[in-house]
């Protein structure tokens, strides 16, 4: 199972960064998109959750994240996710 902090802070997410049209693309992927619906469904409003987070209390969001990850649909969707970020 593919680890988040991985996601978010390797080389793959450097790259991406660099490359506007491939973030554009990785992020209206359906995919992606799943992932964002499971996220919002999970902690009820994603948005404040995230906003929360960059204050300090992440709370909400990793154990959204964590559920995400323990659920099968989830994990195939962070897999097929970091697939298309190569």
């Amino acid at each position: 199972m593919p680890n988040f902090d991985e996601l978010l802070q390797g080389k793959e997410a450097s790259r991406l960064m660099k490359d506007p049209s491939k973030l554009e693309k990785l992020r209206d992927a359906p995919e992606t998109q799943r992932i964002f619906a499971m996220l919002s469904q999970s902690t009820g409003d994603l948005e404040s959750a995230a906003e929360r987070a960059a204050k300090g209390d992440a709370s909400q969001l990793a154990g959204a994240i964590r559920r995400l990850m323990n659920d099968p649909e989830g994990a195939k969707l962070i897999q097929k996710m970091r697939e298309n970020m190569k």
